[in-house]
């Protein structure tokens, strides 16, 4: 294999992991705490798209709960997402590291 074809290859993967990068920026993920307390969409470039906050916890009383359930709920999903992303980013490359071209 020469130069050419190496660096061609290499645009061809560079072009295949933008496009992916790009589908998966534009997917929407569902989410939802235990109880289904919260719920809500989040798309593949991290934001909440949608978010809905049951009744119950609305009551002043249950502030500190809210707050909690919110912060587990969303970086739960946010793992979640990352870890949806690099495998499809693996599985295009055949596992090739190009976090270099993110």
């Amino acid at each position: 294999m020469n130069f050419n074809q190496l660096v061609r290859q290499a645009q061809q993967m560079q072009r295949k992991v933008n496009k992916l990068k790009k589908e998966f920026e534009e997917k929407v993920f569902d989410f939802s705490s235990q109880q289904d307390l919260i719920t809500g969409k989040i798309n593949g470039k991290l934001e909440i798209v949608e978010l809905n906050i049951s009744e119950q916890l609305l009551e002043k009383e249950n502030k500190e709960m809210l707050q909690d359930l919110l912060a587990v709920t969303i970086n739960e999903n946010i793992k979640k997402i990352e870890k949806e992303k690099d495998d499809t980013l693996n599985g295009a490359t055949n596992g090739v590291d190009v976090s270099a071209f993110l």
